[in-house]
């Protein structure tokens, strides 16, 4: 390096979403998706704070028209509808579609609410897709190309962009167990090269953070939970091994009765005995640079 030179290293976030995601899987499950569409519908009409956090972060006006990408059974779609916005929601899940289409009718807001059918990774330029004010996309950012997504949902927006985005950094990560094994956090979480990414290109995004109450996950078996937990922990020493199984043995307790965990109906399911608080960043940013 040169004498008085700047050592720039620069950071290529779209190749680490590919590696590090498993969003692509995750995008292609259509059979999934539409399997888990009649019990993500049962969510509807639950009282989330995280619904009215969203809305509060988003800064909607009056009038405001919205494009809910990843609206799924119209979590967001329906309630803010209800408070007399237009909502274009899409979704590449047709049944999806259908239950937040019922969900609208039984709300009284079918009128407010336009299903689209949209998958991240098809070419949004081919669709006549409307553009509305406010782009949005909660706790559904799955897609196989980052920078692509995030121009997508920049397409649909008049004014500004909005973005939910999960903060830890694997499916099925659990603090209280990395911190009962004195695991470090590994790698970066949705949010981190969200916002990597949108910084790079001078977008000026804020994150702030959004705080509801989370139920553990269920499983089908110990089993599961142990093989659905590692891939979470995949890079423990020998003695945390050790004390990993050591939580599970004293945390993961088995329930007799009957439940329902993402779609699938469970005689009894094993669950941690602690509950926890999920922290969802909330990123946005105005479609209008500060300095123009």
């Amino acid at each position: 390096m040169a004498e008085g030179g700047n050592a720039m290293t620069t950071i290529n976030w779209n190749e680490i979403w590919r590696s590090t995601e498993d969003s692509i899987e995750r995008s292609n499950n259509l059979d999934f998706w539409n399997a888990f569409a009649p019990r993500f519908r049962n969510k509807n009409g639950m009282e989330d704070p995280y619904i009215e956090k969203f809305y509060e972060y988003m800064e909607a006006q009056p009038g405001d028209t919205l494009f809910d990408m990843g609206c799924g059974s119209g979590t967001l779609a329906i309630p803010y509808a209800q408070k007399g916005h237009e909502v274009f929601a899409a979704d590449f899940s047709p049944e999806m579609l259908k239950y937040m289409m019922q969900g609208a009718e039984e709300a009284g807001v079918a009128d407010r609410i336009h299903p689209i059918e949209l998958n991240w990774n098809e070419d949004w330029s081919l669709r006549d897709l409307p553009q509305c004010d406010i782009a949005f996309s909660s706790r559904s950012f799955i897609s196989r190309d980052l920078t692509s997504s995030l121009e997508k949902l920049e397409s649909v927006a008049k004014r500004r962009v909005c973005i939910g985005a999960w903060d830890i950094p694997a499916a099925g990560y659990d603090r209280h167990l990395a911190k009962a094994i004195g695991y470090e956090r590994p790698g970066m979480g949705t949010h981190y090269l969200i916002m990597g990414e949108l910084m790079d290109r001078d977008v000026f995004p804020e994150m702030k953070y959004i705080y509801t109450p989370f139920r553990q996950a269920k499983y089908a078996s110990r089993q599961e939970a142990e093989e659905q937990l590692r891939q979470a922990f995949s890079h423990m020493t020998v003695e945390q091994e050790k004390m990993f199984c050591r939580y599970l043995e004293e945390h993961l307790i088995y329930h007799p009765e009957a439940a329902v965990f993402r779609g699938r109906d469970l005689d009894g399911f094993w669950q941690f005995d602690h509950n926890d608080n999920s922290s969802m960043a909330f990123i946005s940013w105005d479609k209008k640079s500060p300095f123009e």
